[in-house]
């Protein structure tokens, strides 16, 4: 085992030493914003202080790059972790001489790839604990929901679990290729479509909530009530795009486009009034409520645990039916 760990480092240094750098750096970076995040949410609390907490700000911009980049990071570890383990080998044609030995498969592939598990494992975890303190202190500071987007992602220990998967992911892409370009081309189809299908899917992992705002009787701008609606769940994951659909007094539900960009797009015309006479009386809401947020991530963190799962199953199937012969 000690052979394969110097092995390991031998072969992968610069990506290990290139992506500890980096840990480094981003966690700084975190630690930095973070606390000022903190700062700025604590100043803006108090009573005789009024605060826009734009999310377009300088400091809440990078806590969403630093989120981001988080995101987007198990995309790099299974391009230049997961992938080279096995396809560079066998471009090298290295493995069956290596296998023909007196190293085993099953040594040789799970010695590399514990190795690798354990650093990026460590690495990733350091990451994912940072980005949840991160998350919680950019929505201190913005009122931005921890149940969408970005915040969602970098909660939840997803980080870690997301490095995880695509590590295994790599290596099965480029042990199934045997091609370090076409593996990195698998991943990145792969990657995409996850991204699609999450999208999609992650808003119907449980049967949403669905909710009337009523109008009042004198009520205005419609934009204005269903931002007061949205803030009193602040952590909830909005179904509705971030235009909620209106329903009328007879209970049908109209789009918001129909409405303000057809009914009521005539801007010489008083809003109220126009929602008033097609007989418009409230909003629409479909939602996530904020206490599934656990549950939603414990799934997202099992799927990724099962991707992991496979990734790896199918780079020892690979291995398995190489032929030790070299010709």
């Amino acid at each position: 085992m000690n052979g394969l760990i110097w092995l390991t480092w031998r072969q992968h240094r610069w990506t290990i030493v290139v992506t500890a750098a980096l840990t480094v750096v981003l966690a700084v970076l975190m630690v930095l914003t973070a606390s000022k995040l903190g700062s700025m949410a604590a100043h803006c609390a108090s009573p005789d202080v009024r605060c826009t907490r734009a999310k377009t700000e300088a400091v809440p911009s990078r806590a969403t790059y630093l989120m981001n980049s988080l995101v987007f990071l198990p995309l790099l570890i299974a391009v230049f972790w997961g992938v080279p383990l096995l396809a560079r080998e066998f471009e090298q044609r290295t493995l069956p001489l290596a296998w023909s030995q007196d190293v085993s498969r099953q040594k040789w592939l799970f010695g590399k790839t514990g190795v690798m598990i354990a650093l990026v494992g460590s690495m990733a975890a350091l990451l994912a604990g940072l980005a949840e303190h991160l998350a919680h202190q950019y929505h201190a500071y913005t009122g931005e929901s921890l149940f969408e987007g970005t915040q969602f992602q970098a909660g939840g220990w997803m980080p870690l679990t997301l490095a995880l998967a695509w590590l295994a992911v790599g290596i099965g892409a480029g042990a199934a290729t045997r091609r370090t370009l076409a593996g990195i081309a698998v991943v990145g189809a792969l990657w995409i479509a996850r991204m699609v299908v999450m999208v999609q899917a992650r808003g119907k992992f449980a049967t949403p909530v669905t909710t009337t705002h009523a109008f009042t009787s004198d009520f205005g701008d419609p934009t204005t009530v269903a931002a007061g609606a949205a803030a009193t769940f602040p952590n909830d994951m909005s179904l509705d795009g971030g235009s909620p659909p209106f329903i009328d007094s007879h209970g049908a539900v109209h789009t918001a486009r129909q409405v303000m960009e057809g009914w009521c797009s005539d801007t010489r015309t008083d809003i109220g009034d126009c929602l008033r006479s097609h007989g418009i009386v409230g909003t629409i809401s479909k939602y996530q409520p904020a206490h599934r947020m656990g549950t939603f991530h414990l799934i997202e963190n099992g799927l990724n645990l099962a991707l992991f799962v496979v990734g790896l199953a199918v780079a020892w199937w690979c291995v398995k039916r190489t032929r030790t012969t070299v010709s």
